[in-house]
């Protein structure tokens, strides 16, 4: 029986390098029906012509799709259950995800397509409900945690206990083996380690869906995917898409103690609270490899905070701001345009703000409603939205105001970052005190040499780099570093030994092969060039630099 796990972003999702990958949830259910024994398949539709879909249907006839909805690809979910329907009837269809769970009733009272809704986290309750299908359906009144009909009422059954131990839910790569529209290399950068959040914001559905009670995988887990994908796939950066990733103390430090022991020599980036660091923490982080971390502060108005929910306070971002910019990490922020309530005076407090902390770049978004939000919800209760709104609105996204200031917010807000990234980049002296703060670390080597190199101070820069594979030989960044260093500067041989220690230290990174045959075709060496090439796309299909130079000839 073939079961695909399906994904399709709206259009424009679908060009946006993170929302066309597959939500991780799907990855991790997958997982526990490959184990139950069953025939899960991957798919990424978001990248996908009609008339490939249409044959891919058509040739694999799945018995069950499940399709992850979110409210930004709402339509498009619906539509691909109405394609499944005409093409193989006999299907069973079933929603997961976020908007899928809050509207569970709405959906299945206007979409016939729709079997059936996992509500709330989906693995225990997906390999339930495959089951029950796969017996012909007899007890799925009993399954905890879905939503179905039941002649031409809606059923929604008793919530489904959260998962306790996340660490049972292992990855194994050779599970996308068989994925459709699927690069594993880009989809595995992205990794979550818990559920739920601290927080409780009135425009995120984040509690409602998780549940109050944060879980967390342990750093033995992280740490032994983390390995699994260097090893298997070259992958050396990572970033961790917890809703707050450092909201357990004793976890972050743990982890970067294992990196750091174990010698991983991993960059990766992190999204956090500002209320849920500190500066030891940060430290640690910054050691074993964190370059980036991103808050969510919304705004720089208290008055719209506290519309918001964020339970937290502008001195609370200072203080966050400035620990960060200490140990040298790069600084991103999220803000939100368009709040009720949003004057001028707020605005400005908001570009004031960003003025203070000096982040090094970060986003604007619109507010927009999501269902399972207290948002939503009060604005329905004063009547200001309809309870269908969903359902009735036809665009992507679901805009809280309507009037010219938010577009006016927004685009003086990413002015604002814009300049702040332009003139706050860490210079020689902040390398200098993150060093004598921290010691050495090879995050702070890398960005200081990016710095030298892009200011014309090749030397330093070189030194930079040089540190690193002196201090530690088997750390693949540094050797990374040096052969762009190298090979920009036109040191062919030196760029070529330098890839060579690369791909001797992380056997299947992919760009390290690619980039050895570049080296190769600039000496004028196409039959090995071309060797490299190949080698890099046996690696992986999906190396862009491989398939152009192959192409070229």
């Amino acid at each position: 029986m073939r079961i695909w796990l399906a994904y399709k972003a709206h259009a424009e999702g679908a060009a946006d390098p993170f929302t066309s990958l597959l939500p991780v949830g799907l990855i991790s259910i997958q997982g526990v029906l490959r184990d139950a024994g069953y025939d899960a398949r991957l798919v990424n539709l978001s990248r996908l012509a009609h008339e490939e879909i249409v044959s891919l249907l058509k040739a694999d006839q799945p018995a069950i799709v499940g399709l992850s909805q979110f409210t930004h690809n709402r339509h498009e979910t619906i539509a691909c259950a109405r394609l499944v329907k005409k093409l193989v009837p006999g299907c069973f269809v079933v929603l997961g995800g976020p908007h899928a769970t809050h509207r569970c009733r709405e959906i299945l009272d206007s979409a016939p397509e729709v079997d059936a809704i996992v509500v709330g986290e989906g693995e225990s309750a997906m390999l339930d409900l495959v089951r029950c299908v796969a017996g012909g359906f007899e007890g799925m009144e009993r399954l905890a945690g879905i939503a179905f009909r039941q002649g031409d009422a809606v059923l929604t059954t008793p919530e489904r206990p959260a998962l306790v131990d996340l660490d049972s839910l292992i990855l194994n790569p050779a599970y996308l083996d068989d994925a459709v529209g699927v690069d594993p290399r880009r989809q595995l950068e992205f990794i979550v380690t818990s559920r739920g959040c601290p927080g409780r914001c009135r425009f995120c559905s984040s509690p409602h869906f998780w549940g109050k009670r944060l879980r967390f995988r342990s750093p033995d887990a992280i740490i032994a995917e983390i390995r699994t994908l260097r090893d298997r796939y070259g992958l050396i950066y990572f970033s961790i898409r917890d809703d707050t990733f450092t909201a357990d103390r004793y976890r972050v430090r743990e982890f970067c103690r294992m990196l750091l022991e174990e010698r991983l020599f991993i960059l990766w980036n992190c999204q956090s609270r500002v209320n849920s660091v500190d500066p030891e923490m940060l430290g640690w982080m910054k050691r074993a490899g964190c370059e980036c971390i991103q808050f969510g502060i919304e705004s720089g108005s208290p008055r719209m905070l506290s519309a918001l929910g964020k339970q937290i306070t502008p001195e609370q971002v200072r203080g966050a701001a400035l620990a960060v910019r200490q140990v040298g990490m790069n600084l991103s922020v999220y803000l939100i345009a368009g709040i009720p309530g949003e004057e001028e005076t707020d605005l400005q407090e908001t570009i004031g703000l960003i003025s203070e902390i000096r982040p090094h770049d970060g986003q604007v978004s619109p507010l927009v409603y999501y269902p399972g939000t207290a948002l939503f919800a009060d604005a329905v209760n004063k009547g200001l939205v309809a309870a269908d709104l969903f359902e009735r609105e036809l665009g992507d996204a679901c805009l809280v105001r309507h009037d010219r200031f938010p577009d006016r917010s927004a685009r003086q807000q990413l002015a604002a970052l814009s300049r702040s990234g332009e003139l706050n980049g860490y210079v020689r002296s902040d390398f200098a005190r993150q060093k004598e703060t921290l010691g050495y670390c090879h995050a702070t080597n890398l960005l200081a040499g990016e710095y030298f190199d892009r200011t014309g101070k090749q030397g330093l820069a070189e030194r930079e780099y040089r540190e690193i594979v002196s201090l530690e030989p088997d750390n693949p960044w540094g050797w990374l570093a040096l052969g762009e260093f190298y090979g920009q500067a036109g040191r062919l041989a030196q760029a070529r030994q330098a890839f060579v220690q690369l791909c001797r230290t992380v056997p299947n990174h992919a760009p390290g092969y690619s980039a050895l045959g570049e080296i190769f075709r600039l000496e004028g060496n196409e039959r090995e060039a071309i060797r490299q090439y190949r080698l890099a796309l046996e690696l992986d299909p999906f190396d862009a630099a491989a398939q152009t130079a192959l192409a070229r000839g």
